[in-house]
């Protein structure tokens, strides 16, 4: 898979990001498989939100890593904030709290 560098970060990414807005719904077989899928077509770029099914998709992925022999350090996550329910909320309280609520 190509890589791609991100920013100025010094960091690189897989040119295709796995979307993981739907994977809240997943059994944990079948979040596991699909890590498992997209790491082995040599994706490292996850993208989430904390919108994403209320919080529900970072738990299901986090598990599905936490069970995998993926090491936290090889991938990047992407997240967004400010959105919430039938609004949009940029203020430092609502983008503090969503990044400490990601990283748990």
């Amino acid at each position: 898979m190509r890589k791609l560098d991100i920013g100025k970060s010094g960091l690189e990414g897989s040119v295709i990001s796995l979307g993981c807005m739907r994977i809240a719904g997943l059994s944990h077989r079948e979040a596991d498989d699909l890590l498992a899928a997209a790491w082995e077509s040599g994706i490292d770029f996850y993208d989430h939100a904390d919108i994403y099914g209320g919080g529900k998709s970072e738990e299901v992925f986090a598990g599905a890593l936490a069970r995998s022999s993926i090491k936290r350090g090889d991938i990047l996550l992407q997240s967004k904030c400010g959105i919430r329910a039938g609004m949009y909320d940029f203020s430092r309280e609502h983008i503090l709290g969503a990044v400490e609520g990601s990283l748990r």
